[in-house]
């Protein structure tokens, strides 16, 4: 994690008229996205910015601003900890969904709804956060990968709509079928994928090559300071 502090008088210098923090913020992000950083954490005037306060503190004008602080993590690393978080939770997470669909054909369904739903929750949650690393992560990243993401999306939907119909519908023996067979195959897929986005990450799927010099950014007079 690097830090990085401006004054409020090299912000207002550099900028020459009082806009409000939120162009700041926003220049601050797309001027690290060059070097693959992303900001974790404002502190304004020495005090911390919490993420739900951000937008609140965004309306805040130069003149106001004495201090601004900002930790920067590389966007790499970090996309690098989910991904490997998520492979390793992904075949207890398809154990679970086998385990379930055991106990739904001996018991039916009851005691058992707050486990499908929570199942449920955990796979769209998955699915959403596959999708958002491949966006974040670009196109750049990937040359002739190996799978169809449009196809694996549109069957991860349908197996889940078809898991909600079958759990409204109070039909346990289908819904088990659906859980041991369309979503855990669906689980496979998804952690194929996310196998391949750490592949890619790491570079075995390339895509067009990363200039291997990034341009330095301008600094608008701030200064990387200790932790």
């Amino acid at each position: 994690m690097e830090r990085f502090k401006v004054s409020g008088d090299d912000l207002r210098n550099f900028y020459n008229e009082n806009i409000p923090l939120a162009r700041v913020f926003s220049d601050i992000e797309s001027d690290l996205r060059h070097t693959n950083q992303v900001v974790c954490r404002y502190i304004v005037n020495g005090l911390e910015v919490a993420e739900a306060d951000e937008a609140r503190f965004s309306t805040v004008t130069l003149e106001q601003i004495e201090t601004l602080e900002y930790l920067t993590e590389n966007s790499r690393d970090l996309t690098g900890i989910v991904l490997r978080g998520w492979i390793e939770a992904m075949p207890e997470l398809i154990q679970q969904t086998e385990n379930l669909a055991k106990r739904m054909r001996a018991q039916g369904l009851s005691g058992l709804l707050k486990s499908i739903h929570d199942l449920v929750h955990n796979c769209e949650f998955l699915i959403d956060s596959a999708m958002t690393i491949k966006e974040t992560m670009g196109d750049q990243f990937f040359g002739a990968t190996p799978l169809d993401w449009g196809k694996t999306e549109a069957e991860s939907k349908r197996t889940v709509l078809e898991a909600l119909r079958a759990l409204e519908n109070k039909d346990f023996v289908l819904l088990a079928d659906v859980l041991e067979y369309d979503l855990n195959n669906v689980l496979q897929m998804w952690l194929d994928h996310l196998k391949v986005l750490e592949k890619s990450l790491n570079g075995e799927y390339t895509g067009n090559q990363f200039d291997s010099e990034q341009a330095r950014s301008h600094s608008m007079g701030r200064k990387r300071i200790a932790n």
